[in-house]
């Protein structure tokens, strides 16, 4: 689709294609996450060197693995350097779409 054979692809194309994966995008965030499992799910803030940045933008990324080793990604939002406040918000977003923590971790955690 974008490689060197790509045609057609206007500033206005361009435009109009972020526009479209912007609205995928808040779809996908705002998705009901109530009837997932995930046996386990690893966090990590991928960094980018994009000219001109300074702040330390990274994108943060979540990705649940179901019982059956299918991975998927749950969560894939800005945050500035993995910080502790970036964390949160996304965490917080992905309990307001209904991911909740699993029996075993809420019994671990009353100990």
């Amino acid at each position: 689709m974008l490689g060197k054979d790509a045609r057609g692809l206007s500033a206005g194309t361009i435009s109009r294609l972020k526009g479209g994966w912007r609205a995928e995008l808040a779809q996908w965030r705002q998705r009901d996450l109530s009837k997932k499992r995930y046996v386990y799910i690893r966090a990590d803030g991928v960094y980018f060197n994009i000219r001109g940045d300074e702040a330390r933008q990274c994108i943060l990324v979540i990705v649940g693995v179901g019982e059956h080793g299918h991975k998927e990604f749950v969560a894939i939002e800005d945050g500035y350097r993995e910080s502790e406040q970036s964390w949160l918000e996304v965490l917080n977003s992905l309990r307001q779409c209904g991911l909740q923590v699993g029996r075993w971790a809420e019994a671990g955690r009353r100990r």
